[in-house]
């Protein structure tokens, strides 16, 4: 055999491989956080006449800022889900959820994502730093952040903690609906501050 047939040999060899291994691979499955059901809050129905909140900047950990959905091995290790990931960022998703979330359990005009258009006129602005929203599976989730609240009329600020755990469940799918209503336990804790008298 010529030394060009052989590499060519080689070479067929070599995609052969390749596409046998692409075709039995895993799908990659995409996930996203939900919001409360419309109706599933206080408010109920539309939003009601109200302030205009903006939500964000969110920021999370750099652990947690990546497509693959994380989880705690143990105390140390962590694990990356090659198949599963984020349709979006999570940052982002967080953003949104609490935007979508708010605006049913407040009477608002609506809840804009930063960075929102400099024609939409914010009273509330809400920011979030979340150190945790993450799990093992067949155990927790939890989610811890820091949140204020500046109300720009007067610069007034207030703040908060929130700490709140789910069960994972043991699958993706299940963590990520723990997350959701850890997403949501967060949301009732910004309206509860939102809500509460003399402001």
């Amino acid at each position: 055999m010529s030394r060009v047939r052989r590499y060519a040999a080689i070479a067929a060899c070599a995609i052969a491989m390749a596409v046998s291994s692409g075709c039995g691979s895993s799908p990659t499955r995409f996930y996203a956080l939900s919001a409360l059901p419309q109706g599933g809050g206080p408010a109920g129905g539309p939003a009601r006449s109200g302030p205009m909140l903006g939500i964000g900047p969110v920021s999370v950990p750099e652990r947690l800022n990546r497509p693959e959905i994380v989880t705690w091995v143990n105390e140390n290790m962590l694990h990356l889900a090659e198949f599963d990931r984020w349709a979006a960022p999570l940052q982002d998703s967080i953003a949104r959820v609490l935007a979508e979330n708010l605006s049913l359990l407040l009477p608002t005009d609506g809840a804009a994502v930063f960075p929102w258009p400099s024609d939409i006129l914010i009273d509330y602005e809400v920011r979030v730093d979340v150190a945790r929203l993450d799990g093992t599976l067949g155990r927790d989730c939890s989610l811890i952040a820091q949140w204020s609240i500046l109300r720009r009329a007067d610069k007034r600020t207030k703040g908060g903690r929130s700490n709140h755990t789910e069960p994972a469940g043991d699958t993706y799918t299940t963590l990520v609906a723990a997350q959701s209503r850890l997403v949501a336990a967060l949301s009732r804790d910004i309206a509860t501050a939102l809500g509460a008298g003399g402001w």
